[in-house]
């Protein structure tokens, strides 16, 4: 909700996803951590009985892998806590039953596994530096998170709903000029779809509602200062979206309410700008240099610290990119 990690590897055993629930399947990383456990020999140091939440053949699954497990659960409520930490408990097992699995066909010698393990490591190693990095970062303030609400009244105190229809289509975003006079005399967006497809185009419109948070954060005063009827067109994601306000409805968020939001939405901005100076800095004092058929990238390094679409505060869905995805449909 809050803004996509600047580093993602996220690598995940597909069959376990098939033949375990999600909520019972553990991430490689942990796999990882296990597997490199196992391969090591390591019986010597033995849990104390009371840090041991399983025993599964000679391997034993610690409270603290339970726990760890719970820790990373979004939005937990804490009655459900102890069914929760039994069924990651149960995941945990399965995983080490199909790990002693692995081992005994000794697939840790796989050259295919090993690739793998040794990416689950790069990305642990790379995602603890960037959170003792962040881990020094302050909350905003009570001052800057007011200041944000009064600076965003769309968003907050005059903030709406919208009953909207959306435009998806392939025409090129070159031509959104010759659209915008089919937008300013149209009534309704079956004009827009008729305009498009006569210029040899496809179009496909569908209906949905929004809070003013679901919309992309550049157009949202725009989009609420249109009446009902109005259209609206703009390039996201490097596709024409159009939009068409059908009805609108208040429905404001007092200071309160908002705050905790605001206060998310900040950190995670912050956060992702954090890590962009800092993958910035390093770069700059390190020595790359491009190979092969690489090295006509050297010019134009593609970073993986490029600015992502600004979300929403309490933005719990959409983004831009809602507005365009139809699109892949129309190719």
């Amino acid at each position: 909700i809050w803004g996509q990690p600047i580093i993602i590897v996220d690598y995940v055993f597909e069959a376990m996803n098939v033949m375990l629930s999600p909520l019972r399947v553990a991430p490689l990383i942990i796999s990882a951590v296990v597997v490199l456990s196992a391969c090591s020999g390591g019986d010597d140091g033995k849990k104390p009985a009371s840090q041991v939440a399983a025993k599964v053949n000679q391997h034993e699954v610690s409270v603290h892998q339970v726990n760890a497990q719970l820790a990373r659960a979004a939005n937990v409520p804490p009655e459900q806590h102890e069914t929760v930490r039994k069924q990651i408990l149960e995941g945990l097992i399965d995983q080490q039953l199909l790990i002693d699995q692995a081992l005994d066909k000794k697939l840790d010698r796989d050259p295919e596994v090993l690739t793998a393990l040794e990416q689950a490591r790069s990305q642990i190693l790379a995602q603890s530096y960037l959170k003792k990095v962040l881990s020094s970062q302050p909350k905003p303030s009570p001052e800057v998170i007011a200041k944000y609400y009064e600076d965003n009244p769309a968003l907050f105190s005059q903030r709406k709903v919208f009953r909207l229809q959306e435009l998806s289509t392939n025409l090129p975003p070159e031509r959104l000029k010759d659209l915008s006079p089919v937008l300013a005399s149209a009534k309704s967006m079956t004009e827009v779809v008729a305009w498009i497809e006569k210029n040899q185009f496809q179009a496909k419109s569908s209906t949905t509602t929004r809070g003013a948070e679901q919309l992309p954060l550049q157009q949202v005063v725009a989009i609420s200062a249109l009446k009902d009827g109005g259209f609206i067109s703009f390039i996201a994601e490097g596709r024409i979206a159009v939009l068409q306000v059908l009805e609108t409805q208040a429905q404001p968020i007092d200071p309160v309410k908002a705050s905790p939001l605001i206060e998310q939405f900040l950190t995670a901005q912050k956060r992702d700008e954090v890590v962009r100076d800092e993958v910035k800095r390093l770069r700059d004092a390190a020595k790359v240099e491009y190979v092969g058929e690489f090295v006509t990238t050297a010019s134009t390094p593609a970073s993986s610290t490029a600015p992502a679409p600004t979300p929403s505060p309490a933005s719990g869905a959409a983004s831009s990119a809602s507005l365009t995805k139809g699109v892949a449909d129309l190719k």
